[in-house]
Formats: structure tokens, sequence, C-alpha cells
């Protein structure tokens, strides 16, 4: 019987789900094709590129996660509302607990859709989100449309944390970053010290090895003094094998974190043993809040229950009422976090964590509560 009901509410619950998530995603896609048509006819764009355009869209990451991220607990919640007061309505929330179907026993359908759509935003945001970022960034520099990321970078520096190596490199392009030209690396020993300065004209990243053209280098004691002349700058290339630093770390540095992937942005700060303060802490919470907005899905889901369970009792309006008031608490409370997060009045992990953390404890309450 249990089943025959799980099927049912599950029936009646993905249909609105699927229609409230496709009409947020169609209003998005409208209103900012208002703004870019002009430059689509412009440029004569195909119209399947359009389609592919708003497809990568969708999923690109604005702010700190992607749209469908942010709107896919939403549509969670009113579908449930939408479903919980059709039940109660039409009394069949009534006849379900007269047949010994418990509140909390209706819930386990809504709660697989919430934890399987938590998934798939947590999963897309990490694999897809960067990925559709970065082309859309692409798309919109071909359109003429500015971009943030700029394309030949001037007098750049990197240090490399644990390996102890400090790159400044004169001048590289983003779009091949593996051919820097002016580059000057300085080792360091473990307490701080320069241990040997290497310079070159040029070089290039081939097959995962660096190779440095007219190479020249010069060492240094422990008390920073020079031990001879700097050497002559070599004819023919030389191999840098010991340099385990990659393009793509120039890059993640110079990326906005909605390039990056959360594993990304981890691996950056673990390179990165010397960044302290707030620009430390701006990254830290920007982790915590991408780790954990898509498992917002089950905590508007644990909130709708309550809100329409009494249905049976309570005005429809008021059970939807209830429910979008959580709805605009729960991201006042994320702009909350990440306001006093990024600026290192509470802890990062907190400050991502923190809308989730107490409306999983008020609906887990509520939720507990009902009979």
């Amino acid at each position: 019987m249990f089943r025959i009901i799980d099927r049912y509410v599950l029936r009646q619950y993905l249909l609105p789900f699927g229609y409230i998530l496709t009409a947020f995603s169609l209003m998005y896609v409208i209103l900012d094709l208002f703004d870019r048509f002009p430059d689509f006819v412009q440029n004569h764009v195909p119209f399947l590129q359009v389609l592919t355009f708003y497809g990568y869209y969708l999923f690109a990451v604005n702010g700190f996660v992607p749209f469908i991220v942010v709107v896919m607990p939403i549509a969670l919640l009113l579908a449930a509302l939408y479903t919980l007061t059709l039940f109660a309505r039409h009394n069949e929330l009534t006849a379900m607990l007269a047949s010994g179907v418990s509140i909390r026993r209706l819930m386990v359908p809504f709660m697989i859709v919430g934890f399987f759509a938590s998934v798939f935003c947590a999963v897309s945001q990490e694999t897809v989100g960067p990925k559709a970022t970065r082309w859309k960034s692409a798309f919109e520099r071909q359109l003429g449309h500015h971009s943030d990321e700029p394309d030949v970078v001037h007098d750049y520096f990197y240090h490399t944390g644990a390996s102890r190596r400090q790159w400044q490199i004169k001048e590289f392009s983003t779009r091949q970053p593996g051919k820097p030209l002016g580059i000057k690396v300085n080792q360091e020993r473990e307490d701080g010290s320069l241990a040997i300065e290497y310079t070159a004209e040029r070089a290039e990243y081939l097959d995962g090895r660096w190779w440095f053209y007219g190479l020249q280098q010069r060492t240094y004691n422990e008390l920073g003094d020079p031990l001879g002349p700097i050497t002559p700058p070599l004819e023919t290339p030389i191999e840098m094998s010991e340099f385990t630093e990659s393009p793509k770390d120039f890059l993640s540095e110079l990326q906005k974190t909605d390039f990056l992937s959360s594993f990304e942005m981890i691996q950056f700060l673990k390179s990165r043993p010397n960044l302290k303060g707030l620009g430390r802490a701006r990254r830290e919470v920007d982790i915590h809040a991408r780790l954990a907005m898509p498992w917002s899905c089950m905590v508007m889901i644990l909130l709708s229950l309550p809100a329409t369970a009494g249905g049976v009792r309570r005005p429809a309006m008021r059970s939807v009422a209830f429910g979008l008031v959580a709805l605009f608490g729960f991201y006042i409370l994320i702009n909350v976090g990440l306001f006093l997060g990024k600026r290192g009045l509470i802890e990062p992990w907190i400050a991502g964590w923190l809308p989730n953390l107490v409306f999983i404890a008020v609906g887990g309450v509520l939720t507990w509560r009902l009979r």
C-alpha cells in the first residue's frame, strides 16, 4: 500500500515541480535575451549557437553558484506547497492519515526527490559549472562584451607555497599561458632565505615540463649574499624538471572563483599557506557557501511539510505564506552569512553553512512535532 502511495505522491509532485523549474528557467533566459538580442542579430549568431549559449548560461556560475542551483530549491519548495495543499483541499491528506500513513512517512517521497536534486546540483556545479562559465565568458568576448578576464597579463607574481618558489613573469597571454616572457624564479630555503635565482628570456611548457630559453642563474648563501656572478645565458633550452608548477596554476590565480570548482579553490588555498587575513577568509567562505548551497534542496523540502501538513485545519494561503516567508528568510540568511564571513566576523564554515544549519534545526523540530 505504501508503495502505491509513494508512486502517487511522486507523480503528483514531479509534474508541478517540472513546470515551475521550466517556468523560472524560461523567465531567466527571456530576461537576458532582451539584453543580448541586438548583439545576436548584429553578429549573425546561428539559432543553434544561441540555444547552446543559454544551455550553458543556466549552469554558468553567477555570484557564487549557478542559476540552476539557486532556482532548484525554490522550485522544490513551491511544488511541495502546491502538492500538499492540493492533497489537503481534496481531503486526500485526511484519507492518507486515516489509513495509517503518518506525516513523517508521507515525507519520504519528497525527501528522495530533494536528495537527488541536491546531488544533481552538487555534481553539476562542480563539473559543468566552471566549464559553462568559461564558455560563456569566451562567447561574450566574441560578441564584444566586456570580460573580467584579461588577455595579456603584465608583471605577474606567483608564490608556490610548499615548494618555496616565487615566480615573477614580465608578460604572458591567458590564451597561451605556457609561453611566458621575461621569467625570474627565486628558490627559497626553508628559513625563507634566497638560495638560487633563475632568469630566462622566455619559457615553454611542453609535455608537463618547463623549458627555459636563455637561462641564467645565481646562487646565494644563508645570509643572502651572492656566491659569484650570474652565469651567462645558455644558448640551448634547459628542462626545469624540478618546477612542478603548471600554466593552469597561473590561470587559477587570476581567475575569479566563478571559473573554479570547489576542489580547485581548495587546492589553490593549500598551495598558498602565506595567504592570510580577509583574502583567505573570502575564499574559504566562497568554498563553504558553494558546498552548502546544493543541500538547500533538502532544507526546502523539510520546511514545506510543516508548512502545509496542517492543511486539513489551516487555510491554504496561510500555509503558502509560511513557506514563502521561510524561503525569503533562508536567502536573507545566506547573504547575512556571506557578509559576516567575508569580513572576518564569523568563521568561514559557519558563514557558508549557517542557513542550512538554522533551517534544518527549525524544519526538523517542526516535522518531529507532526502527527
